[in-house]
């Protein structure tokens, strides 16, 4: 039996994951919350399974699931995003009744790093720099801490993918708006995203120091804690510029940085597929800012430069032991998310940063891009003109943002002062 259901194809991490099992010779079924989805395109996907929205009904997304996994014999399911993974690990035990593995870790494992006030609560006894990183649990909480923290700071969510025990599902990301210079700004920004959103009402975000620097990170694959294959990135662009998802990467190694992920992985007693985000700051240190016990959207980039994750974690499914090569490439230069460079573009002409145009341009000729396949050609383009589409909008909505803002500062600074 060597059947398996890639959950999330409708983004380019699973897709690469539907095509490195079907070069295999892995019979991999696509799964996703709509037919035109860019992994049933795909020439290596041998079947397709359509199932309920999860973030309209969490609950009827798990019972569809249930049935269909009952129904067919897989040796594995296998999320891809931060939702479904935290979904199916909640949920691992009844699913796994069907007969199926589910490949995350165990519900009490995996929430250790779902949950980052609880992931630095390990770090503490660690050997691994760390921000310092505090969870309030209310206002009055708040106003006995914000004066003794270094300034500035970013307010996050312990998750980005949050599920509430109505079944209701929540997406934070950071953005400029969670950044705060002093203790007063901070009291302005905290209560702004707590009120943003019921979700935060039983679990509140986190205060962390902002760490200047280069986003570099380790992604691992392990097993019971020993880490058995490992790839290292460094994020080129973000989207936004100030930090958040990666638009262009490149591989890197660094002994350091892999020492403090293995640290943690070994701590947690890890099993499967998990990235360890840390920040070089300019001085050359690492400092660990978050953990995703999950796939990662920039995947392809790992398997572009010769560490092919899905396989060897298809084979640690399987009781096998994997056997990655001895290095990888670093030489590798990757565009992620076009819709996000285009977005970061935009961000730069909005500051009146046109030489951020041919940076932009010329990643065009020589980065591969995350979707891209000349012996997949469908799922090529439909990625590209859905990346077309969105990226146009959002880099419209973020110089128009940051026009608007100009324009409000300009008439600021027009209004005459009386004394």
């Amino acid at each position: 039996m060597n059947k398996v259901l890639v959950l999330d194809s409708h983004g380019h991490s699973a897709l690469s994951i539907v095509r490195s099992l079907g070069r295999h010779d892995v019979s991999v079924t696509a799964g996703a919350d709509s037919t035109f989805a860019l992994g049933p395109q795909s020439k290596y996907a041998a079947d397709s399974y359509v199932y309920p929205d999860p973030d309209v009904d969490c609950y009827a997304f798990l019972d569809h699931l249930t049935d269909h996994l009952t129904d067919e014999d897989y040796a594995a399911v296998v999320p891809a995003t931060d939702k479904t993974t935290a979904l199916l690990a909640r949920h691992k035990v009844d699913l796994e009744r069907t007969g199926t593995k589910v490949a995350t870790e165990d519900w009490e494992t995996f929430s250790l790093a779902y949950d980052k006030s609880r992931t630095f609560d390990i770090v503490e006894g660690l050997d691994v720099p760390a921000p310092t990183t505090v969870a309030p649990t209310s206002p009055a909480d708040l106003d006995r801490i914000r004066g003794d923290l270094s300034y500035p700071v970013v307010v996050k969510s312990r998750s980005k993918s949050i599920w509430t025990e109505d079944g209701t599902h929540e997406l934070s990301r950071v953005d400029d708006s969670h950044y705060a210079d002093s203790p007063d700004e901070l009291d302005s920004v905290y209560r702004t995203i707590s009120e943003s959103s019921a979700a935060f009402e039983a679990h509140p975000p986190l205060i962390q120091e902002y760490v200047p620097g280069e986003t570099q990170t380790t992604v691992v694959l392990a097993d019971r804690g020993e880490v058995l294959v490992h790839f290292q990135e460094r994020r080129l662009r973000t989207d936004p510029p100030s930090g958040g998802n990666s638009t262009l990467l490149s591989g890197v190694r660094n002994r350091r940085m892999f020492e403090h992920a293995r640290e943690l992985i070994e701590a947690l007693e890890w099993t499967g597929p998990a990235q360890v985000e840390f920040m070089r700051t300019p001085g050359g240190q690492y400092r660990l800012i978050e953990m995703n016990g999950r796939y990662w959207g920039s995947l392809p980039l790992a398997i572009n430069s010769g560490v092919d994750f899905p396989w060897y974690h298809y084979q640690l499914l399987r009781g096998e032991r994997p056997d990655p090569p001895p290095t990888y490439r670093t030489d590798v230069l990757q565009r992620r998310l076009l819709y996000g460079d285009i977005n970061w573009l935009g961000h730069h002409l909005a500051e009146g940063n046109v030489g951020a145009v041919g940076p932009f341009l010329r990643a065009f000729v020589g980065p591969k891009h995350t979707f891209v396949s000349v012996d997949d050609p469908r799922p090529t383009a439909v990625a590209l003109g859905e990346a077309a589409l969105v990226g146009t909008r959002r880099c419209g909505a973020a110089t128009g943002s940051k026009l608007r803002e100009r324009r409000r500062n300009v008439i600021r600074d027009d209004v005459p002062v009386v004394d």
